[in-house]
């Protein structure tokens, strides 16, 4: 379990480590979507505020233009006047040139506010005239100067409001955008937090379960390996035949396909366990089930069934072609040389042949299938006999 625990830990840190860097990459964004949004809050701010900053000023010089032409019969009056309207023209030039700069990514403000400029330098052009015509005439100068000039500050005026309008809209419209974007930004923050725990979640409940339960499959599965496997020649031993042989019934009961048994025994295995030891029958026992281990086919299936005692069974093969295949196996068991305290001796097996009937269990071909090994033992050994239908 130390090594299961140690894993365990070892993932509680990577996945430690990535919900880190997440936070910090998020927290990053999200200052710099935060800062970009409130630089963009305070740049729209701020051209509102001079529109209306330039249309105070604006209303400033007019205001001081017809102060100066009514209280034109006081020379101090006069000159106060005029010095606040030139003031004030300054300032709104001034405005209006700082809101033209602050335009620049807006073209229709800054269209207007450059025409702005223009009509009130003619404005400008006009007041002054307006002064010198007051300065001029003898009688009513107030009237003739006001004259000259009423009505040509209209269109400024009305550009104006157009600038205050359209500063208006671009504020209330960016205000608007700050707040989508950060609903979007918090949207965005919440749904990688959630698409983060939930794949943490997987990646510690998968690696959790790989690292608890795949051992205890493994064990499980080498347990049933050791279970199903010979300890003496390691191929599979009567229990895997048993748990085979049903599949292969049914098999073949779905399929309607041939299906043959082999029974192999050792023949006069006794005699060499009596004369030679128990590990000379055990190096025969290892031998026999190499040779037929070595030589069936892949689908087909041998196992120990007990003592010196071996079962085959041959997938999609009938009677006569297994008789065949028996007969060639019997033969290569002959052909091994052994040697026992110097002395050459000869093995040799018997086999009895068995092709399921229809409808027929494991225990009765298996009795029909030792029926017949038992008739090739008594016709004298190392041979091969079928089974009686």
């Amino acid at each position: 379990m130390n090594s299961i625990q140690n894993k365990l830990v070892l993932i509680f840190i990577i996945g430690l480590l990535i919900t880190t860097s997440l936070t910090g990459f998020i927290i990053i964004k999200y200052e710099k979507f935060v800062t970009s949004i409130t630089h963009l809050s305070d740049k729209t701010n701020e051209i509102q505020s001079s529109a209306y900053n330039a249309k105070i000023n604006f209303k400033t010089q007019i205001q001081e233009w017809k102060n100066t032409l009514l209280r034109g019969y006081d020379n101090k009056l006069y000159n106060k006047y005029h010095s606040g309207f030139l003031l004030y023209e300054k300032k709104t030039l001034q405005e209006v040139n700082r809101l033209s700069l602050l335009a620049k990514e807006y073209p229709t403000l800054k269209k207007s506010a450059v025409k702005f400029i223009m009509e009130h330098k003619k404005l400008s052009i006009f007041y002054r005239e307006g002064l010198s015509i007051y300065n001029e005439a003898k009688h009513d100068p107030q009237i003739a100067g006001d004259k000259h000039v009423r009505g040509i500050d209209r269109e400024p005026i009305k550009l104006l409001s157009h600038i205050i309008k359209l500063s208006q809209n671009i504020y209330e419209n960016e205000k608007k955008s700050k707040k989508e974007n950060l609903v979007r930004i918090k949207s965005t923050i919440a749904l990688t937090y959630t698409a983060t725990f939930i794949l943490l979640a997987v990646f510690f409940w998968y690696a959790v379960r790989e690292g608890v339960s795949q051992p205890v499959k493994k064990e499980i599965l080498r347990n049933h390996r050791l279970a199903m496997t010979d300890g003496l020649t390691g191929i599979a031993n009567r229990h895997a035949y048993d748990e085979r042989i049903s599949q292969e019934i049914e098999y073949n009961s779905n399929h309607k396909t041939p299906l043959t048994l082999l029974v192999f025994d050792i023949d006069k295995f006794k005699f060499i366990n009596d004369n030679f030891g128990h590990e000379a029958g055990d190096e025969v026992i290892r031998s026999v089930s190499i040779t037929l281990k070595n030589h069936i086919r892949k689908e087909d299936f041998v196992a120990r069934y007990g003592g010196e005692e071996f079962v085959v069974l041959l997938h999609n093969a009938d009677i006569n072609g297994a008789e065949r295949i028996a007969n060639k196996l019997r033969e290569l068991i002959e052909r091994n040389e052994y040697y026992f305290n110097k002395e050459k001796v000869v093995i040799t097996a018997s086999a009895g042949i068995a092709e399921l009937k229809i409808n027929e269990t494991q225990k009765e071909i298996f009795k029909r299938a030792d029926a017949a090994l038992y008739t090739a033992k008594e016709s004298g050994r190392n041979m091969c006999v079928k089974a009686v239908s």
